[in-house]
């Protein structure tokens, strides 16, 4: 009789032990949902913003992830702390070497050829260099970087657009930003508003081609504007007046009619600003440091009176050329800044430049006003467009490797985020991931 009485007790203690068990791991999900839940962009959430209860803006990337809350933060790269960092030696093996094989690998959508796709050209020797270029990547010394999700990215600026406003140096920020939205963007069938009514400016704009019908309003746009205001007068144009005076070939455009329409802003001027006699006697470059801070100092104080408190305004550096460039096949561990040597135009200034501005947004202590850093960018003498011709644009696409990014993706019904490595683009590319990674840190 024993046996079966022996069988009967082993049984109950195992649907005992079982059932414990089962209690426990429930127990022990339900905390660490309700402890560590945070939010993402990705592009997984096809559903449309809702309204909550939460406060939480529609606008907002939506879809939940979990993960160690404390431990995202802290390690998430500030601006100061993604451009410090080194570019480290990751070959990339693409097999064969080709333009659509670098289009597929850095994930470019491109509608149209631009002049510093290096790779594009028909000369042989720039897709190898451009090859070379592929090998290097932009590694952040102690932070990560959240993952680009070019389609929650441009679904993002759907609801809250970007303005470009600059020279060709922000032109190529802009054509990059396109090339990796391209799949899903696309150039508006009609008239915007960008442009003021003045058919004489020319802005290159995109739209989400998701928009519903009656809803194209643009997502982004980008203003060719080498000054920033009319240099004859330091006056802030508006539609159909003139563009005044220039040094140099390019357009000075009116822009500030088109910021209330935009949610985020780029600005920058600088490469085209040389010792002139407009700014004083001597043509010095004391001279013209201070024409540039008056003229900014003007730019400035305009939108501090008109920027509302739901925009973001970030003010982008400069980075400088490397005269003599074809001699760096490799990016540089320390940077080698210019000099003021012939054939390097100005160059050294760009940190004087961009110092006025950090200065005064640091004293001015307001968030709607950010300093964009991409001094990252000065350590590519290899990377620029022409060696020896345009030692000051670079080329792109210019990378794709490892930077340590937090990888967020749905594991059995757990949302959870995991720290890695994956794909990561630069120089320019760059630039569009740390303004992808600063939009979506508000949604953190």
């Amino acid at each position: 009789m024993s046996g079966p009485v022996t069988l009967q007790f082993h049984s109950k203690l195992v649907y005992l032990l079982a059932g414990t068990l089962c209690f426990l791991f429930w127990l022990f999900i339900w905390s660490w949902q309700e402890n560590l839940r945070m939010l993402l962009p990705t592009s997984n959430d096809t559903s449309e913003p809702t309204t909550t209860t939460n406060n939480k803006s529609p606008q907002q990337f939506t879809q939940p992830m979990v993960a160690d809350l404390s431990q995202i933060n802290s390690s998430l790269c500030t601006i100061e702390t993604y451009n410090q960092g080194q570019w480290k030696y990751r070959p990339l093996n693409l097999k064969p070497v080709n333009r659509a094989t670098i289009d597929k690998a850095v994930g470019y959508h491109c509608k149209k050829q631009f002049t510093h796709m290096c790779y594009r050209r028909d000369d042989p020797k720039e897709l190898q260099r451009s090859k070379r270029m592929l090998d290097y990547s932009w590694e952040p010394e102690s932070c990560s970087v959240l993952p680009l999700d070019p389609e929650a990215f441009a679904k993002h600026l759907s609801k809250k657009s970007l303005l470009m406003i600059g020279d060709s140096i922000t032109q190529l920020h802009y054509e990059s930003l396109s090339c990796l939205l391209g799949e899903y963007i696309q150039v508006p069938k009609t008239e915007t508003r960008v442009n003021g009514g003045d058919s004489y400016i020319k802005p290159t704009q995109h739209v989400y081609k998701q928009a519903q019908d009656g809803d194209k309003e643009v997502s982004m746009a980008y203003v060719r504007a080498d000054y920033l205001l009319r240099l004859d007068d330091f006056k802030l144009i508006a539609p159909f007046e003139d563009e005044g005076d220039q040094m140099g070939r390019g357009h000075n455009y009116p822009w500030v009619h088109a910021i209330p329409y935009f949610d985020y802003v780029i600005i920058n001027t600088g490469p085209h600003w040389h010792p002139n006699f407009k700014w004083g006697p001597n043509r010095s470059q004391d001279e013209m440091l201070a024409a540039f801070k008056e003229a900014m100092g003007i730019v400035f104080d305009h939108l501090k009176a008109n920027v509302k408190p739901h925009q973001t305004i970030w003010i982008r550096s400069t980075p400088y050329g490397h005269a003599n460039c074809s001699q760096y096949t490799v990016p540089q561990n320390i940077p080698f800044q210019p000099t003021g040597q012939p054939k390097e135009y100005e160059w050294h200034m760009f940190e004087a430049f961009d110092n006025v501005w950090k200065e005064w947004i640091k004293e001015e202590n307001d968030s709607r006003f950010q300093f964009l850093d991409v001094s990252l960018t000065n350590r590519r003498g290899d990377a620029h467009s022409r060696p020896d011709k345009d030692c000051l644009h670079t080329c792109i696409p210019e990378k794709i490797s490892g930077l340590r990014q937090w990888d967020c993706h749905l594991d059995m019904f757990i949302h959870k985020c995991n720290l890695g490595m994956f794909l990561s683009i630069g120089p320019v590319d760059d630039w569009n991931r740390l303004l992808f990674h600063e939009m979506a840190k508000k949604s953190v």
